[in-house]
């Protein structure tokens, strides 16, 4: 994205505009790139092989850290907010078709991640070749460590048309069903039935796009009531991680046992809930500061551009700057969490930023390509749309799974969507088309699209 680009898109947004919403998304993409830097704890053991996992599994007083940086919740509440704004801009036409918003939406994110499959088809290739595919797909499987959230948010995404207007018939009725749903779901993984949890998955992080759908229609508390509930949701969510089963930590641990986010537990809706009021409450504030600093609204913009760039690319970064230092014999060698393990470890961290902006010159005009993109309609049915959304949802999904086998299968199945259905011009799709494409009237995070609300 150019200043040009910027510059135009910061003075076309509405005065009116939840400004808030573009600085949460912005940020939570960013806060994930640091958290994970931070998390990652990767050196050589006792008998010189090579350990990369996660600090919390050697030193879990680091979990609270994790209260600070697991902001996913956030950004689905973000994200709920923005698909309630883009699907009415959408309905509002003559001619709208749910399934062209969905494929529209899925288009955007995935034209940047289908660059990162390729590129790590093309290194665990060379690395097969090589006689190295076993530390080819081991950064294989470290790059797609974050694709998780993109997994989830595929779906939630998939089915807004039709849980949006589910959700406006009675918005209390189904906020209060999907919440005992989850509930249900999550005591049956408690009590040890097995699969049935896998569901929350799903629903667990839909919840919070439903307070999005809220946020949007202006259905939450008042200011000052939210005043008193996000605190009081702090406190009880402190309460039941201190009493209850569910572990400290608000990430994957490594733990299998009550996980937090595996799918996402009772402890985990706590915290998010929590995050969410207090982020809704804070949004006045933060509208108030970046209409009034167009600078600041500025730097929003252009992470807004390519926050999706760096969520896709941080942990491809951290990989990168990890073979640098173990081929200089620099990685951190002291216990993790000591003081100078923190101390070896911001090399590390700085390397891999270092490496992120290499990266993000490179590739982040595929993120504004799919970010401006003119929207085409899709060659096929709602019910063909949903399925190809859950084909692409399993196949990242087991692109994070760690094993060969799952990383291959899930880079095959991704790029077979893509290609074959999603991709504007697919081969399933391109003699279908209709007509020609229309003009985006979401281009950007930042657009002059209607996208006014105020918090």
């Amino acid at each position: 994205m150019t200043k040009l680009d910027v510059d135009e898109l910061v003075a076309g947004a509405k005065s009116d505009r939840n400004r808030a919403v573009d600085f949460y998304k912005a940020a939570a993409m960013v806060a994930v790139a640091f958290g994970h830097w931070v998390a990652i704890a990767v050196f050589k053991d006792a008998d010189g092989e090579l350990v990369a996992s996660n600090a919390l599994e050697f030193d879990y007083s680091l979990a609270w850290a994790t209260w600070a940086l697991q902001v996913m919740p956030l950004f689905f509440l973000a994200g709920g907010f923005s698909s309630a704004v883009s699907l009415d801009s959408h309905d509002r036409k003559a001619d709208s078709r749910p399934q062209d918003w969905v494929a529209n939406r899925l288009r955007r994110m995935m034209e940047p991640t289908m660059v990162l499959a390729y590129v790590w088809i093309a290194i665990v290739s060379i690395g097969t070749v090589l006689g190295v595919s076993e530390l080819a797909f081991l950064g294989a499987a470290a790059a797609a460590i974050p694709l998780w959230f993109l997994a989830n948010y595929t779906i939630d995404t998939a089915i807004a048309p039709i849980t949006l207007p589910l959700f406006r018939k009675n918005p209390l009725r189904f906020f209060m069903g999907i919440g005992a749903a989850f509930t249900v779901f999550e005591i049956a993984g408690i009590v040890g039935i097995p699969y049935i949890h896998g569901i929350n998955w799903v629903i667990g992080w839909l919840i919070f796009q439903i307070l999005g759908f809220a946020w949007r229609d202006g259905l939450l508390p008042n200011r000052r009531l939210l005043g008193l509930i996000a605190p009081s949701l702090w406190a009880i969510t402190y309460i039941v991680v201190k009493l209850g089963p569910w572990r400290a930590s608000m990430v994957n641990d490594g733990d299998a046992s009550f996980n937090p986010t595996h799918p996402p537990s009772i402890a985990l809706m706590l915290f998010g809930l929590a995050y969410c009021a207090t982020a809704v409450w804070l949004a006045p504030s933060i509208n108030t500061w970046l209409a009034a600093s167009p600078g600041a609204f500025k730097i929003v913009a252009i992470l807004g551009g390519v926050g999706m760039s760096v969520y896709l690319w941080h942990f491809t970064a951290a990989v990168i700057a990890g073979v640098v230092l173990l081929l200089v014999d620099a990685l951190p060698t002291a216990a993790v969490g000591s003081g100078q393990w923190w101390i070896q470890k911001l090399p590390l961290i700085g390397l891999s930023f270092g490496v992120l902006v290499g990266i993000l010159a490179a590739v982040k005009r595929f993120e504004v390509q799919g970010l401006l993109a003119p929207k085409r309609p899709y060659g096929g049915s709602l019910i063909r749309m949903l399925c190809s959304a859950a084909l692409l949802s399993g196949g990242v999904k087991l692109w994070t799974g760690g094993s060969t086998a799952k990383i291959v299968a899930g880079l095959a199945i991704t790029t077979l969507v893509w290609h074959l259905d999603l991709k504007p011009g697919a081969l399933f799709s391109k003699a279908m088309e209709p007509g020609n494409a229309t003009g985006n009237v979401d281009q950007a995070p930042i657009s002059r699209a209607d996208s006014s609300q105020s918090a």
